[in-house]
């Protein structure tokens, strides 16, 4: 190999895992600013056209790509450690035909059910002229389901060589495309073509395929530039390459079990998508109100949510090549260090940002959607923050238990996680409102996180009572984090609800003060000094702007 590429191979799980999320953060960032202008050009009323249709995108997408990703991904990393490079590209050439074949599939599955996929949503109130909105919705999005797996291919192949530089560019590029498109389409449809705000949701949904393109071109010009020292090391290579009806089934071994992990891991979106309207509508809440709440949570809340999250999604992508190639080479030592480390520093980040999110729920939900239907947002947002540390912890758990072949047991603890969704669903709703289908949610998550990781330690002899330390100090920390909240506001110095730009300058102090008096406390308790290996502050935050993060020596 390159030096370059030995550099790539060489860098830590927690560099690179951290490098993937800040690039997955960057797009859920930008992901997250579109909404406020994207909301005001496409009108409130309409999110749920827009959110509805990527529920269901997102789940007959991963139908779609059948588990392939993370199956070609680990496959690329169990080659490439054993310098069979003739292997690594019959298996780019293999996912890339079958994501191709399985996407133009699922894209005519989803315009054939269009129809009946807008009345199970929508619910038997709905009007002809909602049916009608939400079927074209779903026809223009069909083409994603293409475009998306062929991108995924690239991605997964970059993966599992470690270069998570390059997947989280991609992620960049594809999330700017898109909101470009979205909001510029929007906006010329709307205010230049003076058409009806529907258009504005129908360029969005069109915009996803926009974006996955402009990312499929990245990776092309990125080949030329990187692929040639893999083809030349294949070229040298005396072996053959592996059979191709031997990956394939590899492929499919590895992958369905991710498909099936990756539709119940979604169960919760699923169900609350089905039968969230028609089952408020049913105990007398007003078809209206109920599609505005579905779309306060599936849409505004969500935005919201995401930011933590992309730790799970970095986190749960970088594992895979780590942890695959040390149980390939038996070395359990680097496997519980892997585990922990992962799990330490999720919870770093993750706690105090969805602890803000509980604490400052009104001026955040506020700051980003205005004044209309702030009630409704501050509650559905405050729940929303226990529903997204749980998130961000799940796929980490299911990744993980993936990787280390516990393939049967994740899927059946995904399973006990959605029939937990499914008993509590109804009853929650009935008695505590529109909230219980967030809590419902939460407490499919807490049941899968659980299981999974009682497993693993019980399997791989995994101690997890310093991680629950650390986590306790982090709480800790978060509770001097509001105290320093509450002081502020006993000062007068609290966020006002009638001047936007005003609260987001308020919004940035208190910010500041809060990740001050957090980092201040953890230090204090030597958490970050412990987690990252670090012996001072000064040197984490170096660390962290220079992208510099590394693993404890062995």
């Amino acid at each position: 190999m390159s030096e370059s590429s030995s550099k790539r191979v060489k860098q830590s799980f927690i560099a690179g895992s951290l490098t993937s999320s800040a690039g997955i953060f960057l797009s859920k960032a930008i992901g997250l600013f579109y909404v406020v202008p994207f909301t005001a050009i496409a009108t409130e009323n309409n999110m749920v056209f827009y959110t509805g249709a990527y529920n269901y995108y997102n789940i007959l997408l991963q139908i779609s790509s059948a588990g392939l990703p993370y199956a070609i991904a680990a496959l690329i990393a169990k080659f490439s450690s054993r310098d069979d490079y003739k292997t690594v590209l019959l298996v780019r050439k293999l996912s890339t035909l079958l994501l191709g074949i399985s996407g133009l599939i699922m894209m005519a599955a989803f315009i054939l059910l269009s129809g009946p996929l807008s009345v199970s949503l929508l619910g038997a109130d709905a009007t002809a002229i909602d049916l009608k909105q939400m079927r074209i919705c779903f026809i223009i999005l069909s083409l994603a389901l293409f475009l998306v797996p062929v991108l995924y291919s690239f991605r997964s192949f970059y993966q599992g060589l470690k270069d998570l530089r390059a997947y989280a560019d991609s992620q960049v590029i594809e999330q700017l495309s898109r909101v470009a498109a979205l909001l510029g389409l929007g906006a010329l449809v709307v205010y230049g073509f003076h058409m009806d705000r529907i258009w504005a949701i129908y360029m969005a949904v069109l915009s996803t395929s926009i974006g996955a393109l402009v990312a499929i071109l990245y990776y092309v010009r990125y080949d030329r530039r990187h692929i040639g020292q893999i083809n030349r090391l294949a070229r040298a290579q005396e072996g053959e390459a592996e059979d191709k009806l031997l990956l394939i089934k590899e492929l499919f071994a590895f992958g369905i079990p991710y498909l099936t992990v990756s539709i119940l891991g979604n169960s919760q979106t699923l169900i609350n998508t089905h039968f969230f309207i028609s089952l408020n509508t049913s105990l007398g809440m007003k078809y209206e109100t109920a599609k505005l709440l579905y779309g306060i949570i599936q849409m505004q809340c969500d935005k919201i949510t995401s930011i933590p999250q992309v730790l799970g999604i970095g986190f749960s992508a970088g594992i895979v090549p780590y942890m695959t190639i040390a149980l390939e080479k038996r070395d359990m030592k680097e496997l519980h260090k892997n585990i922990r480390e992962c799990l330490d520093t999720v919870l770093f980040f993750a706690i105090p940002i969805c602890f803000a999110m509980f604490v400052l729920a009104r001026p955040v939900y506020y700051l980003m959607y205005g004044a209309a239907n702030l009630n409704y947002g501050e509650s559905a947002l405050r729940w929303s923050s226990f529903l997204a540390l749980a998130t961000t912890i799940t796929p980490i758990c299911s990744s993980m238990m993936m990787t280390l072949h516990l393939r049967r047991e994740s899927i059946f603890y995904l399973f006990i996680g959605f029939v937990v969704k499914c008993i509590t669903f109804y009853p929650l709703i009935r008695y505590t409102g529109y909230s219980g289908a967030i809590t419902s949610s939460v407490l499919c998550s807490m049941t899968i996180i659980y299981l999974c990781l009682a497993k693993i330690s019980n399997k791989f002899d995994v101690n997890y009572k310093l991680t629950a330390i650390r986590a306790c100090k982090m709480l800790l920390a978060c509770l001097c984090m509001n105290g320093a909240f509450v002081v502020m506001r006993m000062a007068g110095f609290s966020i006002v609800e009638n001047h936007r730009l005003l609260a987001v300058g308020q919004m940035a102090v208190y910010a500041l003060v809060g990740i001050v008096v957090y980092l201040y406390v953890t230090s204090l308790m030597k958490v970050p000094q412990s987690i990252f290996h670090i012996s001072s502050m000064k040197e984490l935050i170096q660390r962290l702007v220079k992208g510099q993060l590394r693993s404890r020596k062995k």
